[in-house]
């Protein structure tokens, strides 16, 4: 797992997926441990959910998805194990294919599909994921920019629901 963070995060430096406005709230379990709610995450710079995300395990933090969970925070299932993540019936994911920004001074962005990363990205998902993914057109290999929702039973089909024991 060290290997893949490692990985991700030196092959991201300069990969952005949407702009960054992340709103997770962390709070403390009543058993002292650490969670953070994301209810309301359209993703942004790879790399910081990289950092973000593999900090956690270390701290014995847990997630829980209680809201939209998009783009580059859809990461939490590649670098998280699963029982460190749960699902609530109001979470919803949004998957879609990496894009660089290359900027110059004085001269306008150029954003195109990030190909190796989104493969990386694509490979680092759970299985099922993975899967799931595939048949909704996209593997990790072709651009696809257009989000692919996931919302209801199938969120919890990826992550487990979350008890009572998680949201207290």
């Amino acid at each position: 797992m060290k290997a893949l963070i490692n990985a991700l995060a030196g092959v991201l430096m300069l990969c952005a997926l949407t702009p960054a406005s992340a709103k997770d709230v962390p709070v403390q379990f009543t058993s002292g441990r650490a969670a953070t709610f994301i209810t309301d995450d359209p993703g942004g710079i790879i790399t910081d959910f990289v950092k973000k995300y593999s900090d956690m395990p270390d701290a014995g933090t847990n997630v829980v998805i209680d809201g939209e969970c998009v783009s580059a925070c859809t990461i939490v299932l590649g670098i998280l194990r699963p029982e460190k993540v749960c699902a609530t019936p109001d979470a919803v994911l949004g998957f879609h294919s990496a894009t660089a920004i290359t900027t110059e001074v004085g001269k306008a962005p150029v954003i195109e599909h990030a190909a190796e990363i989104s493969k990386i990205i694509f490979n680092s998902y759970p299985g099922k994921v993975r899967s799931w993914l595939s048949k909704q057109g996209w593997n990790g290999d072709n651009p696809h920019p257009e989000i692919i929702w996931v919302r209801g039973g199938q969120v919890r089909k990826f992550i487990r629901p979350c008890t009572a024991a998680d949201l207290s």
